[in-house]
C-alpha cells in the first residue's frame, strides 16, 4: 500500500534488496488488517521499523512516498503505543525514531492502544445515553433489556482494561528479565 509517488532509499540499499524490502512491506501492509486490525499505513511504517530499526520522518517519507502529515500521524501513534521511541539527533532539532526490539513485549501491542478503548468507550456511552434517554419508549421493545445490559457490561469491562494491561506489561517484563 505504498503511495503512488516513487519511493527512494535514504540508506542506499542495493536496488534488488530494496525491491525485496518493498514486496515485504506491501505484503504486511495488505495483510495487516486481516491479522492485527492495523491500518495499512501504520502497518507499512511499522514494517519499515521492523526492517530498518532507526528512521527519521524524512526517511519514512522517502521510503513510502507518504505525505509529511501522514508520516507524522503514524509515527505519533507508534510512539503512543510504545512500539518505537523518539530521540533528538544531537546538535539538531530533528528526531530519530527507533524500534530496539520486536514490539511483542507490551500488552499495548496486543490490545492496540488506549485510544481504541477510549473511542469504544465513547461510542458505548453515547449508545447508553440514547437508551437511557428513550428508555420509557423502548423498554417494551424485544431485546432492549439485553442490549442495555450488554452495553453496561462492556462499559464496566473497558474501565478495567488499563489496570489489566499494566498487569500484563509487568508480567511480560518479569518474564523477559528471567529469560535473558
Amino acid at each position: 500500500m505504498t503511495s503512488s509517488k516513487v519511493s527512494q532509499d535514504p540508506h542506499r540499499f542495493d536496488p534488488e534488496i530494496r525491491q525485496i524490502e518493498q514486496e515485504i512491506v506491501e505484503f504486511f501492509a495488505e495483510k495487516s488488517p486481516e491479522f492485527t486490525g492495523r491500518h495499512p499505513i501504520i502497518a507499512t511504517v511499522l514494517t519499515y521499523f521492523d526492517i530498518r530499526r532507526s528512521l527519521t520522518q524524512q526517511d519514512l517519507q522517502d521510503l513510502t512516498g507518504f505525505s509529511a502529515g501522514t508520516i507524522s500521524k503514524s509515527v505519533r501513534q507508534l510512539v503512543d503505543m510504545n512500539l518505537i521511541t523518539k530521540e533528538t539527533i544531537p546538535g539538531s532539532h530533528k528526531h530519530i525514531y527507533r524500534m530496539e526490539k520486536l514490539p511483542f513485549t507490551s500488552a499495548r501491542y496486543f490490545f492496540r492502544t488506549e485510544k481504541l478503548l477510549e473511542e469504544m468507550e465513547k461510542e458505548l456511552k453515547e449508545m447508553k445515553d440514547t437508551l437511557d434517554t428513550h428508555a420509557e419508549e423502548m423498554k417494551d421493545i424485544k431485546g432492549y433489556q439485553k442490549i442495555y445490559t450488554t452495553i453496561t457490561q462492556l462499559l464496566e469491562l473497558i474501565s478495567t482494561m488499563p489496570t489489566f494491561m499494566a498487569l500484563i506489561d509487568e508480567e511480560i517484563g518479569k518474564f523477559i528479565k528471567e529469560n535473558k
